[in-house]
C-alpha cells in the first residue's frame, strides 16, 4: 500500500487536470493562448529531453524479445506511429468541422470524428495510468515530474477537444479520459495483472509521438490562435533546466 499511495496521488493529480479544465469552461475564463503556450513547451522538453531517452535505454530488451528482429529502432518507431495517428485524428477533427460549418450546423465534430479522437486519447490516458501505477517503473520516475509534464499536455488537450467537440466532449467526454485515467492505474496496480515491461515501453513511445503532434497543433493552428513563441520557449528552457539540475 505503501508503494501504491504516491502513485494514487499522481493519479488522482492528472484526473483534478479535467477538474480544472471543466471550472475554467464554466466560468468562461479560457486558458489564454500564453499560458497554454508555456504549457506546451514545458510538455515538448519532457518528451524530447526525459521520456525518450529514457526508453531508448531499453532498446536492448525490445531486442531481445525478438518483435520485428530486422528493426532496431522500436521506440522511435512507434513514436513516429503515435504522431501520425495523432495527426490524422487531428486532420479529421478539423474536416468534420469545416463540413459541419458548410452544411450551416454548430461549429463542432461530427459523431465519427468526435469517437475517433476519443478513442485515440483513451489509449493514451490507459497507457499514462498504468505507467503511474507500475511499481517503480524508472520511465515515470521521479512521479513529480512526469505527472507535472503530463497534466499540462492533457490541459491543452483538453482545450483543443473542447473547441473542435463541444457540448459533447465538455459534456462526457473528459470524464471517459479521467476514467480511462484510473483504469489504467488499476491495471498498474493490481499484481495479478502484469503486463510485459516491453509492452509498457512501446505504449510510453507511442504516447511521446502523439503528445509531440498536440502540441504542434496547437501551436500552429490554422486560425485564429496567435502562439507565444517567447512562452513556449520560456516553457521549454524552465522544464530543461529542471531536468539538468536534478541529481
Amino acid at each position: 500500500m505503501s508503494m501504491a499511495l504516491p502513485s494514487f496521488l499522481t493519479v488522482l493529480a492528472l484526473c483534478a487536470v479535467y477538474a480544472v479544465a471543466r471550472v475554467s469552461g464554466i466560468g468562461q475564463h479560457r486558458w489564454t493562448p500564453r499560458m497554454l503556450s508555456f504549457a506546451s513547451g514545458l510538455s515538448v522538453s519532457y518528451v524530447f529531453l526525459d521520456l525518450l531517452p529514457g526508453l531508448s535505454k531499453r532498446q536492448s530488451a525490445l531486442d531481445a524479445v525478438g518483435w520485428l528482429s530486422a528493426v532496431n529502432r522500436h521506440v522511435y518507431i512507434l513514436a513516429l506511429v503515435g504522431l501520425v495517428v495523432a495527426f490524422w485524428v487531428e486532420t479529421a477533427a478539423r474536416e468534420s468541422r469545416r463540413r459541419q460549418r458548410q452544411q450551416g450546423l454548430a461549429d463542432q465534430t461530427a459523431q465519427f470524428a468526435f469517437m475517433l479522437s476519443m478513442i485515440s486519447a483513451i489509449v493514451q490516458h490507459v497507457a499514462t495510468g498504468y505507467a503511474v501505477g507500475t511499481p517503480g517503473d524508472q520511465a515515470v520516475e521521479p512521479l513529480w515530474l512526469f505527472a507535472a509534464a503530463l497534466g499540462l499536455h492533457f490541459l491543452v488537450n483538453d482545450h483543443a477537444m473542447a473547441e473542435h467537440h463541444g457540448p459533447r466532449y465538455e459534456g462526457m467526454g473528459r470524464w471517459i479520459l479521467v476514467a480511462a485515467l484510473l483504469l489504467g492505474w488499476l491495471i498498474g496496480v493490481i499484481d495479478s495483472i502484469r503486463i510485459p515491461e516491453v509492452v509498457l515501453t512501446l505504449a510510453l513511445s507511442y504516447l511521446a509521438g502523439g503528445t509531440i503532434l498536440n502540441i504542434i497543433r496547437h501551436e500552429l493552428p490554422e486560425t485564429r490562435r496567435t502562439s507565444d513563441v517567447g512562452a513556449f520557449a520560456l516553457g521549454a528552457a524552465c522544464y530543461t533546466v529542471l531536468l539538468l539540475y536534478l541529481p
